[in-house]
């Protein structure tokens, strides 16, 4: 009986597989978890040991190759994929002292440039959306990309889009803007309606997305009735407070003033008691004429 040439090479090679290799297991459900430049490989094993090893193989796309060895089924790899502008391929063998198993492998990327059908697409957020709404427009304000991941890369004009309404409105912010503004228009009133915003960007080709649904408030007419009747009210104050300084005016223009004679009469002496207080007193001390003119004084008031 002939054997097949194919089974014959198969088992050949079946057989120089387990020379090499060990039996040892590979490492299944590799994945990848890349979001916002923070990428995590995790795989499973099913039989490990006390001596078992796991050889973690990162080859970039433009740059040089990076090994590195773990014990857990876990490995944060972002030191080693720090150039989201570059592709991956991540390679995890499983190592039972001397004997290693076959290698399983995942590729990734960031940027656009590298998408195909067998390469995991990594995410990156859009910065978190600021808004004030209005009855008509809401101003949309945002950190750029930049300053919100810290990645040199994104150092450049970041390009976006805000669709609502089956409408598109496109905007750009400079790579020196901390902040990035935008003022959507409404084309009709949404007074006590929800829409919903996708604002979408790319940044050193990468693509970033997100949505947001708002709420415009019911606008009421601001209410003024109460500004004539405040108006009115201060105006009566005001004539009252006239009509008593009126009032008191009136009152004090009441009071009876001092007789004028009385007035003159205080400072007033009789030209002839004058000239015989003179004439008596032509032989006096200076001190005894003072005591006399006290005395005429003091008549006087008694007067």
């Amino acid at each position: 009986m002939s054997t097949d040439p194919a089974f014959t090479i198969w088992v050949f090679f079946a057989f120089l597989c387990q020379i090499v290799c060990g039996f040892v297991p590979s490492p299944t459900n590799v994945s990848l978890d890349c979001h916002n430049f923070v990428n995590i490989l995790y795989w499973n094993y099913s039989k490990p040991t006390e001596q078992l090893k796991f050889i973690v193989m990162v080859k970039p796309y433009v740059s040089d190759l990076q090994t590195v060895e773990t014990s857990q089924m876990h490995l944060n790899i972002s030191e080693y994929t720090s150039d989201p502008a570059d592709n991956y391929v991540v390679t995890v063998t499983a190592h039972d002292g001397k004997e290693k198993s076959e290698h399983v492998s995942v590729q990734f990327t960031y940027s656009s440039d590298f998408y195909n059908d067998n390469t995991h697409k990594c995410s990156v957020h859009f910065p978190d959306v600021n808004m004030s709404v209005h009855k008509d427009m809401i101003d949309v304000f945002f950190l750029h990309p930049y300053n919100f991941y810290k990645q040199d890369i994104l150092k450049e004009v970041f390009l976006y889009r805000v669709t609502h309404d089956q409408r598109d409105s496109t905007f750009e912010c400079l790579d020196d803007e901390e902040l990035c503004t935008a003022v959507i228009h409404l084309n009709q009133s949404f007074d006590g309606q929800c829409i919903e915003l996708l604002l979408e960007g790319m940044i050193a080709a990468i693509h970033t997305s997100t949505y947001r649904n708002v709420c415009v408030s019911v606008h009421k007419p601001t209410e003024t009735g109460y500004i004539p009747a405040v108006i009115g009210v201060v105006v009566v104050l005001l004539f009252i407070a006239v009509g008593f300084v009126w009032i008191l005016c009136k009152k004090w223009s009441r009071i009876p003033q001092i007789p004028k004679i009385l007035k003159d009469s205080s400072t007033f002496i009789p030209t002839d008691t004058q000239e015989e207080v003179n004439h008596d007193t032509s032989g006096l001390s200076e001190e005894h004429v003072n005591d006399i003119e006290s005395g005429y004084d003091s008549r006087q008031f008694q007067l």
